[in-house]
């Protein structure tokens, strides 16, 4: 109700600093806390400057969170929601900042984590240092577009994001330092609590940390009050006090990925665990020292293996709804990082510590480089196997719930409750195999995707044996599209321009190592930005071929004629199953028969331009302008409206999707979010 009453306001805004401003290139970003509740103000063209406390006023116009921009994407509206901000606000203007004296706790935090930052930069290079800020302090900013590609191919990325375990593993070490002191008296643990705290603060009071820290809170005041600490109990806790305190954190994803993580580990971990613990109870590991040393190490290594295959039970329908991939190798990967993570926090925590004391700051850092650099190592290595990430249909709930039958069904078998396993068992079969037919459906489509990059082109050819990109748009969004889709290689990337709305995005991809072949015009003039891409291409093993005017390429039964170029684009005609594509160029091409076109100069030009329209009145046309604002100011609009033609814009639709497997029917983001 409050998004909708001042949506499109313009208003004078005022409200303290509740953020510090995003270091990310772009617009500058921070959250005010003023009258309406928490507000993420955006300026854009400028900085915001400031610290946490201050008072900032500006003109600025107040609108709903976006949905999504692309289909698979990161859904911001969600996740603001989750943060319990329910407006947004645009200004261009230089915001008034007044500052102030008092500074409270999360100014505190904001410098405790700016200063680790720092001794990060000091005394780590490298691998290292991408690793350092995001795994014990939750700045993924640091991390490169690769680097993201491997954890996430590895099943790692969950160690680039401070959660629940991270928090646990920072409760460890506490308890440990503080029982030197203390002893296992209630003081120590009534001490870790406010540590854990701030600890949650500097790490940004993600759900997923929020929800750690209430059930470690529980678990260390149950021993001060000598009360039997239940796990479920106080994982039930946290949902009701979070979601009671805003409902909408059931909708973030990291809190769903943390809350089910944890109750796989609290049903799983034991049971799977109690075989390798039997094991290493018998005769033969209770002898000599050896031998016992022996003993706990399988059991140590039983219990990482059935924590982390508790995690993945709990997790997996999450990740498969979300992210739609699997990473095959992920219990190896996590077997061999997850037991650096308690020494690499240590030696972090010690780092932005100790890091300012000549000779004293080097020490944490000669142990918790090393152990970063050996985590990326690991990560990279698995990353590189064959099949490392197995895409995945988005499963309904359905196979959902035949999942959670199953897992339920496991549970009752471990308990020896034969008729209760027995009936989910049935359950499980019956959902799954109604499941599978539609997931089966939809694995099975073949799309051609225009995914919204703003102005500039970027469409990819999703089809049965081959993934196909023509053309890579600007910034991040198509790899950020394609790891979403759990698309990690692409058999055929192809450019037609050497314009920045062309080339930008695919030297993202090329650094991401999504690219196997490169087809580049052959008449193509040299730009930076090709040069860039090529130099690229070179260093992450890409094939680069040329095709000239008049020719074609033939992949997977997809064809691509190039029809001609006028010396800064190429004109492509692709044709699949009968049906015919026009990408036209960036400036006025030939015209041709085809069922849908992509149209020229991003939605500039005259009228003339779509004169051809009338001519061969294709059933759909795809604008990649700036807005429908720019498309209207072009007169294209009108042109198609009088054809009777539906024009779609990514820009203001989102990911276009055209399904290629029968009739041509076109779908948007815009409105899968109405």
């Amino acid at each position: 109700e409050l998004a909708e009453k001042y949506d499109g306001v313009e208003t004078e805004l005022s409200g303290k600093l509740h953020s510090v401003p995003s270091h990310v290139p772009g617009p500058a970003t921070v959250e005010l806390d003023t009258e309406l509740g928490l507000i993420q103000l955006t300026r854009y063209n400028g900085t915001i400057d400031g610290e946490i406390g201050d008072t900032v006023t500006v003109k600025a116009r107040l609108s709903q969170p976006e949905a999504p921009v692309n289909d698979y994407g990161f859904d911001n509206r969600a996740y603001l929601y989750s943060r319990g901000i329910f407006l947004t606000a645009e200004t261009a203007q230089a915001p008034r900042i007044t500052s102030t004296k008092r500074r409270g706790l999360l100014w505190t935090a904001s410098k405790a984590r700016e200063h680790a930052l720092r001794m990060g930069e000091k005394h780590l290079g490298g691998r290292a240092l991408e690793l350092y800020g995001s795994v014990v302090f939750g700045d993924k900013d640091s991390l490169s577009s690769s680097l993201k590609t491997v954890l996430e191919k590895s099943g790692l990325n969950h160690i680039a994001a401070v959660s629940g375990m991270h928090l646990s593993v920072v409760a460890v070490i506490l308890m440990f330092l503080l029982s030197m002191l203390f002893g296992r008296r209630p003081a120590a643990r009534l001490l870790t609590i406010p540590v854990m705290a701030f600890f949650a603060l500097v790490t940004g009071g993600e759900p997923s940390v929020v929800r750690a820290f209430i059930m470690n809170t529980v678990f260390q005041l149950s021993f001060v009050f000598y009360r039997e600490n239940d796990s479920l109990s106080a994982l039930s806790l946290a949902f009701m006090l979070m979601c009671g305190f805003n409902p909408m954190t059931a909708f973030s994803v990291g809190f769903q990925l943390s809350a089910a993580a944890t109750l796989g580990i609290i049903l799983f971990a034991g049971p799977l665990a109690s075989p390798v613990k039997c094991l290493a109870g018998k005769e033969m590991f209770s002898g000599g020292r050896i031998s016992r040393i022996a003993g706990k190490a399988l059991r140590r290594a039983g219990e990482i293996v059935a924590v982390s295959l508790g995690a993945q039970l709990g997790t997996f329908p999450i990740l498969a709804y979300y992210f739609h991939y699997i990473a095959t190798y992920s219990l190896l990967s996590n077997l061999l990082v997850v037991p650096l993570l308690t020494p690499v926090m240590a030696s972090g925590l010690l780092l932005a510590i100790m890091g300012s004391i000549p000779v004293l700051g080097n020490l944490p850092a000669l142990i918790c480089g090393p152990l970063l650099e050996l985590a990326a190592f690991i990560a990279e290595k698995i990353a590189a196997l064959p099949g490392a990430a197995l895409p995945l249909g988005r499963p309904d709930i359905l196979l959902i719930a035949a999942y959670a039958g199953l897992l339920a069904a496991i549970l009752a078998g471990f308990k020896r409750r034969r008729l209760a396993a027995m009936i989910l068992a049935i359950f499980f079969a019956v959902t799954s195999a109604a499941g599978l037919v539609r997931l089966r459906r939809e694995s099975g489509a073949e799309e051609l995707c225009f995914i919204n990059v703003g102005r500039g082109d970027c469409a990819l050819f999703k089809l049965k044996d081959v993934n196909v990109l023509i053309d890579g748009g600007k910034g991040t969004a198509p790899a950020d599209y394609l790891s979403a889709r759990g698309i990690f290689s692409l058999d055929c990337a192809v450019l037609t321009s050497a314009g920045i709305e062309h080339v930008s995005g695919m030297i993202e991809l090329a650094d991401g190592g999504f690219i196997k072949d490169l087809y580049i015009p052959s008449d193509m003039e040299s730009t930076d930005r090709l040069e860039t891409l090529l130099l690229s291409a070179a260093e992450n093993g890409v094939n680069v071929k040329k095709y000239s005017s008049g020719g074609s390429i033939y992949i997977g039964g997809l064809t691509l004629n190039s029809l001609g170029s006028d010396g800064s684009s190429v004109q492509l005609l692709a044709e699949y199953g009968g049906k015919r594509i026009l990408f036209c160029g960036d400036g006025y091409m030939d015209w041709t028969d085809c069922d849908l076109v992509k149209l020229p100069s991003h939605g500039s030009g005259g009228y003339n331009y779509y004169g051809e329209l009338s001519r061969y009145k294709p059933r759909f046309a795809v604008m990649t302008a700036a807005g429908e604002t720019a498309a209207v100011k072009s007169g294209q609009f009108k042109v198609l409206q009088k054809l009777g033609i539906p024009c779609y814009i990514p820009d203001r639709d989102g990911t276009v999707t055209v399904d290629l497997s029968g009739d041509l029917t076109v779908t948007t983001t815009r409105e899968k979010y109405q």
